[in-house]
């Protein structure tokens, strides 16, 4: 096996290189580590489908359209919000903003599933082929929840009529929290993500 010999100096050149990168590296797994923290009273809010700014948040922010990953934040910037709660805007008539709070998380070994309703009619989510229900009727510009465990299954969501509004596939894993989104246009699974805290 041929092995390349450095000379003394080659050789503490290279090694110089190579804690800097590590050290770089370091750097750069610490600040990942060590996000904020987020506040001791924070709530978490999303907007999905809409970059309609919300009136009752107390800071200033313009929505992203597409980027629908719960922004942690302390519930006093939220008028009326319970500290550990989570909230969804969605968009409502004539270009509104309509918050939404969405059902209490519980145990992490179940998996969270939300129904929330940005469509204009009640509706109820069911499985597909046994038609069993899975979260009773939920309002307009509501949600419903219920945990689950961890299972493979088609969802249907139905009208209050029980016309079918679409499907969704889901392969739910422990600990996992998704939301079915039912919109005017149809039916799509999101999976819930917590992202960067929203601060002043």
């Amino acid at each position: 096996m041929f092995t390349q010999r450095f000379s003394p100096p080659v050789a503490a050149a290279v090694a110089a290189c190579v804690m800097a990168a590590t050290a770089v590296f370091a750097d750069t797994d610490e600040a990942a580590l060590y996000a904020p923290d987020l506040p001791s009273d924070a709530i978490f809010l999303r907007w999905v489908d809409t970059d309609v700014p919300l009136p009752a948040l107390g800071l200033p922010h313009q929505p992203v359209a597409g980027q629908e990953a719960y922004r942690p934040l302390s519930a006093r910037h939220l008028n009326g919000a319970e500290p550990g709660a989570f909230y969804s805007v969605l968009a409502g008539p004539e270009g509104t903003a309509r918050l939404v709070e969405e059902p209490a998380r519980g145990q992490k070994s179940k998996v969270h599933l939300i129904l929330l309703n940005a469509s204009g009619q009640p509706v109820r989510l069911v499985l597909a082929d046994a038609g069993h229900e899975v979260i009773q009727q939920t309002n307009a510009f509501a949600s419903g929840g219920r945990m689950v465990n961890p299972v493979s299954a088609r969802l249907a969501v139905l009208a209050d009529d029980d016309r079918p509004l679409g499907e969704v596939a889901v392969r739910l894993r422990r600990g996992q929290n998704v939301t079915v989104l039912v919109t005017d246009d149809g039916v799509r699974l999101i999976e819930n993500q917590i992202g960067d805290l929203l601060e002043e």
